[in-house]
């Protein structure tokens, strides 16, 4: 009888705490969703506040943690996650033997609903209100308008005729060197120092990229190339695929890091800290892709002009963008791809990138305003 009462004590009292854990929760939910309402009509306010002020302290006291480690904090968060989610779901069929299975039920709701509002919280507070500050291209005076196919033309040409330069100053290029591709993550932080003595915007930080030896496989087959964590402020890199395109995505992710949420602006970003990196691989990786999403652009608007600029491409280039083809070609799962794309679209149109997917290609926006300045790029 005593052993009867001590039971329903505590099951009165784990209930109890499940209430008020359920309660604070759902304050936490509310305060981001009021937090993101608000930011969204006042970037002013959450570039001094947030983006400048908040932001540049957590993400500093982030970068003291988990710099001086290569391994990816990102991937054991997620192993911890599944096996914390497989320790759960093992005692929620246990409870059924046991007959606590109300109890249980309870239980597990309330710590999935805590993790969910405590995780959006966090993600508000630590990084996504980045999202709503002042467009990079204001803090770079850029002049963004409507282009005509000529000057898109142009821009291409440029590229195309500054990659060539960048590729001859290449030696061979190995896919597999294990050396090199420690290099990219560890150096792609030293392209952003001279563009910080410029712009305000960017920091001179150190920044280690982390290599994803574990999910690599996964960030393949769904088509992408590199995460950027929230919770950890950790810069993360698929490292499967070939090596000229690593640099360009290690410093995307580092602009990430930086505050820069925008994939349009965190692609011209991380091209800008691959033209001011000392190393000839980061120049070329970052031609590379600006090549690669305005000829894209261009063949939409006039495949005849297209080709004809695309004659003049090296047939070192050629090699090197017929490697990427066949590796995505060869390794990414449509399946998978079209489902991490349809979450990834609903991530960025929830996140004031209503394009979606396609602002990725406003990178080419960003390209154009820079070769317009002054002709050259």
């Amino acid at each position: 009888m005593r052993k009867q009462t001590l039971l329903n004590e505590k099951a009165k009292l784990n209930k109890k705490a499940a209430l008020k854990m359920a309660a604070i929760s759902f304050l936490l939910l509310i305060l981001a969703q009021v937090a993101k309402r608000v930011a969204a009509g006042h970037p002013a306010f959450v570039e001094k506040y947030f983006s400048r002020g908040l932001y540049r302290v957590t993400s500093r006291i982030q970068l003291a943690i988990i710099n001086p480690f290569r391994f990816s904090f990102y991937e054991l968060i997620i192993v911890c996650l599944v096996l914390f989610g497989l320790y759960r779901f093992y005692r929620l069929i246990q409870s059924v033997f046991r007959k606590t299975f109300k109890e249980e039920s309870i239980r597990f709701g309330t710590q999935v609903f805590s993790l969910v509002c405590v995780g959006l919280f966090l993600f508000q507070f630590t990084w996504s209100l980045n999202n709503y500050r002042i467009p990079l291209k204001d803090q770079l005076s850029l002049s963004v308008q409507e282009t005509s196919v000529t000057t898109l033309a142009k821009t291409y040409q440029a590229l195309v005729q500054s990659a060539n330069e960048a590729r001859s100053m290449l030696p061979a290029v190995n896919s597999s060197d294990s050396k090199k591709i420690r290099m990219i993550l560890d150096t792609a932080w030293e392209g952003y120092p001279p563009l910080a003595q410029k712009y305000s915007v960017f920091h001179s930080q150190r920044v280690r990229v982390k290599g994803l030896y574990l999910f690599s496989w996964i960030q393949t087959v769904s088509g992408y190339s590199g995460v950027y964590n929230f919770f950890t402020g950790e810069a993360n890199i698929n490292i499967h695929p070939p090596l000229v395109t690593l640099p360009h995505t290690a410093c995307h992710e580092i602009a990430h890091q930086m505050g820069i949420n925008m994939e349009d602006e965190a692609n011209y970003a991380g091209f800008l800290a691959c033209m001011n990196h000392p190393d000839d691989l980061f120049r070329y990786s970052g031609y590379l892709s600006a090549l690669t999403y305005t000829g894209n652009a261009l063949y939409k608007q006039s495949p005849e002009v297209y080709t004809e600029i695309s004659a003049l491409i090296s047939d070192e280039i050629r090699a090197d963008q017929q490697e990427i083809r066949e590796f995505w070609e060869k390794n990414q799962k449509k399946g998978a791809a079209e489902i991490a794309d349809r979450l990834n679209e609903a991530y960025l149109k929830s996140n004031n990138q209503p394009e979606g997917m396609q602002s990725y290609g406003r990178f080419v926006d960003l390209l154009i305003a820079d070769y317009l300045q002054d002709q050259k790029i």
